[in-house]
């Protein structure tokens, strides 16, 4: 089920907040009941991988309570290898391998919904009662409301079992005009932020203009990169504020995961800002352990090449974590690429002025974003030799690309992104008490929904990944 349709807006999350707020009596009914209503959502989405969810959860609660952890981490890993990477590497390998006559054969298995966010949270889980950080979870109840808790069950966040379960304990009994009102803008902006701008530009992307001999010129590819950086901030953020917003309207938090991204001056700023759960998952279970492993291995002289390598192997993996493809490898090497160029020039005391700073790293996140959607060698080839000149400046083609509803959101979204002006959990300090702000976001939000049966509407990009 699409979170920005019309069945899930108007029947499945007002029924489920009917029976959560009218018929479930204490924190322990409620549970069960989010619980059910979640189990009921995953197979809404696709019935035949509950056995994976439900089997990867149980598993990880009984070896956790086992103390069997590294046993647990390994189970969840083999089942997002098979599932979202087997296919990739056996080709790979095919390909190499070509010549021996070894050939690995493909599963061609569907990626079950989420599944690289539930097992995130799984294997975090692990880590943290084997690191000690809590004791395993003696209620099989709330850890599998945590595991396969409906409003980020999609796309994340990633939270912690410690910090999201903890509030199955403490549910509300009625919702506060608080907790309305919070809720409210958090599903208005990202209604608005999905429907009214990421999708709209999506209809750019989907049009012969997004392929190769599709677009000419250093202004149209650069145009087209700028409109899927805005594209894919608006609906992930949308999404991560459509989330936030109906967790709020059953009483739970979760962790922020935007924080206007396109106001980083540098990489390291960055991702405090973009898809923050993932960033502090990584940083935590990944990048610290390997640092840490390079240091004693090297010794403290090295200290520097131990960040080195953790960055670039941390980075490396966020970006297969995205995708089993080679542009996502690429893209995530870029990045720890330009962690440790900024790390080196920090050491070397050299920086620009701020907003030169600013501008030049706007500039090379849209540069890793080419990478990012690059989906073939010969797309991405194209499309880098167009943004750096390869077809000269390509103002032909301008009449044509500002005449679409197209470029009126990228008009609206660019302003908005790198202001900082676009983020929910800021909108929501400055409008609480204004009713006027209040009915504007309204208005955007009802008209978003008229707009959901429109053609150009789509699950949100995250899904996929």
């Amino acid at each position: 089920m699409n979170l920005a349709s019309l069945e899930f807006l108007l029947l499945f999350l007002p029924f489920t907040l009917l029976l959560y707020y009218g018929a479930a009596q204490n924190a322990r009914q409620k549970t069960l009941l989010l619980l059910a209503v979640s189990l009921l959502f995953y197979s809404l989405a696709g019935w035949q991988f509950l056995p994976v969810l439900l089997g990867l959860s149980l598993c990880t609660y009984a070896l956790a309570r086992w103390g069997k952890f590294a046993w647990g981490v390994w189970l969840n890993l083999a089942a997002l290898i098979l599932f979202k990477y087997w296919d990739f590497g056996a080709g790979n390998l095919n390909q190499i391998l070509s010549a021996s006559g070894v050939q690995f054969s493909l599963l061609n298995l569907a990626l079950p919904l989420g599944l690289s966010f539930f097992i995130f949270k799984h294997i975090g889980y692990l880590l943290d009662v084997q690191q000690k950080r809590y004791a395993p979870s003696s209620d099989i109840w709330s850890f599998l409301a945590f595991s396969a808790y409906f409003p980020q069950i999609s796309a994340g966040p990633i939270s912690g079992y410690k910090d999201t379960a903890n509030q199955f304990e403490t549910l509300p009994a009625k919702l506060s005009s608080e907790q309305a009102v919070g809720a409210f803008i958090f599903i208005s902006a990202g209604l608005a932020k999905k429907i009214l701008i990421a999708d709209t530009i999506n209809a750019l992307m989907i049009t012969p203009f997004n392929s190769v001999g599709g677009f000419h010129g250093i202004i149209s590819a650069w145009y087209l990169v700028a409109a899927y950086a805005m594209q894919l901030y608006f609906d992930f953020s949308g999404y991560t504020d459509f989330t936030l917003g109906v967790s709020q309207l059953f009483g739970i938090r979760l962790p922020q995961n935007f924080n206007s991204p396109y106001l980083a001056a540098n990489p390291a700023e960055f991702w405090e800002r973009w898809h923050i759960s993932l960033s502090t998952w990584f940083r935590v279970y990944l990048f610290t352990p390997l640092s840490r492993f390079f240091l004693r291995a090297w010794g403290s002289s090295k200290r520097e090449a131990a960040q080195y390598a953790a960055n670039l192997i941390t980075m490396t993996l966020v970006g297969l974590w995205h995708g089993a493809g080679w542009n996502f490898i690429l893209w995530g090497a870029y990045h720890g690429a330009l962690l440790n160029l900024h790390a080196a020039a920090k050491r070397a005391n050299r920086s620009l002025p701020p907003q030169m700073e600013r501008a030049l790293f706007l500039i090379l996140i849209f540069i890793g974003w080419a990478l990012f959607m690059g989906n073939s060698s010969a797309y991405l080839a194209y499309l880098f030799g167009q943004m750096f000149g390869a077809g000269g400046l390509g103002r032909a083609a301008l009449p044509d690309l500002w005449a679409s509803r197209s470029a009126l959101a990228l008009l609206f979204a660019l302003p908005l992104a790198t202001s900082g002006a676009a983020e929910a959990h800021l909108l929501q300090k400055q409008i609480r008490g204004n009713r006027a702000a209040l009915l504007a976001l309204g208005a955007l939000a009802a008209l978003s929904i008229l707009l959901i049966e429109d053609k150009f509407v789509n699950p949100f990009i995250y899904i996929q990944f």
